[in-house]
């Protein structure tokens, strides 16, 4: 019987500490504003230790993203779940204050470039994925990350007001009627 890994809490806390520390500092400083050196500081740990668990700034911004941006890139795939999305995108209204530091400026282009990888990851894992695209599949991913987040970014910036479902409704739309014109459409 394969024996499952034992997660060591202490490296789940320091991970944690480093996580926390990264998203106070973004919001008092800026993404740009803020070093490794700040987020060892507040998160109480050596230099070494933040290598340890990420490689570079854009690293620690790019994991913290993952989880939510994996329900973001599941609708571009059939089995994608709306109540996820709904609770997704409430979730960046929520925190709006955060969105509007990363859906934007510098931090703009590793966010978009994070979806796009978990989009095409699940475009290439699709069922019918053999099929020839209109134009390659990162650029498919490259446009739909850029169509969800110019979305949530518009609304959480405040340009427009709809609800969190309305709003996480149109990107499903959005993203399924992109996968199909640039995927399925293909031949």
């Amino acid at each position: 019987m394969p024996q499952l890994k034992k997660r060591d809490r202490r490296v789940e806390r320091t991970r944690l500490a480093l996580l926390n520390a990264f998203r106070a500092l973004i919001l008092e400083r800026g993404y740009d504003r803020m070093t490794i050196r700040d987020i060892v500081e507040a998160a109480d740990v050596g230099r070494s230790t933040f290598y340890e668990h990420f490689e570079s700034k854009d690293d620690i911004l790019r994991q913290s993203l993952t989880g939510p941006f994996c329900i973001l890139a599941d609708a571009a795939a059939d089995s994608h779940v709306q109540a996820h999305l709904e609770m997704i995108v409430a979730h960046f209204w929520e925190n709006g204050r955060l969105g509007r530091v990363i859906f934007s400026g510098s931090p703009r282009r590793v966010v978009t470039r994070r979806l796009a990888e978990l989009i095409e990851e699940r475009l290439a894992a699709a069922p019918g994925s053999k099929t020839e695209p209109v134009i390659p599949l990162r650029l498919v991913a490259a446009h739909l990350a850029e169509a969800q987040l110019g979305l949530i970014e518009a609304w959480v910036g405040g340009k427009t007001a709809c609800s969190a479902e309305t709003l996480a409704r149109a990107i499903a739309l959005s993203t399924k009627a992109s996968v199909n014109a640039l995927l399925r459409g293909a031949n």
